[in-house]
């Protein structure tokens, strides 16, 4: 009966801990008035200031635009490999877009990226199968192991905008009064 309880909470804490890639939804601030929902595929990426993240292209912000809501989405990485970074980002860039598309948003300026390191502690302890002399082999508690862990955390900030596409280099309205 013990042995069985112990198997079930090492098995939950390997769901737990296995996946050591988050990506949190953040939070959303509407500014702005919303329209009908877009796809992902329509909502253009923009920096302010250029650069902020180096696989985004810089595209002219264009001159006029309406801001519908401020974003915010951050997630987690437990990988040393730099290629880890650049897909979380694009996990939360996505996220961005799908949020501010259902909004009606159909472009996002990226504001702010942060990268954060941290180091995490992480402990395990079970059982092990151990040989006997007399040839036996038998489950036997595992002393606890402890090792520690980089992870990154990246947070981006943007604003989602409507552009009216027939304003936006101009900033004229095209209203004849």
């Amino acid at each position: 009966m013990r042995r069985s309880i112990i198997v079930s909470l090492i098995a939950v804490g390997c769901l737990v801990f296995s996946g050591c890639e988050t990506t949190n939804s953040g939070t959303t601030q509407v500014t702005g008035k919303t329209r009908s929902a877009l796809t992902e595929w329509d909502v253009d990426i923009y920096q302010n200031p250029a650069g902020l993240l180096s696989w985004v292209p810089d595209m002219d912000i264009p001159v006029k635009f309406e801001e519908i809501a401020k974003l915010e989405s951050s997630g987690t990485t437990a990988s040393n490999s730099p290629s880890a970074i650049d897909d979380k980002t694009v996990q939360i860039v996505t996220d961005l877009k799908k949020r501010a598309a259902r909004m009606g948003a159909n472009g996002i300026v990226l504001r702010e990226v942060n990268v954060a390191e941290d180091v995490i502690e992480r402990q395990s302890s079970g059982y092990e199968n151990v040989r006997f002399p007399d040839g036996s082999i038998r489950q036997v508690e595992a002393p606890v192991r402890i090792s520690y862990q980089r992870v990154y955390k990246v947070t981006i900030k943007a604003d989602s905008v409507f552009l009216d596409w027939n304003t936006v280099w101009t900033g004229e309205s095209t209203n004849s009064n």
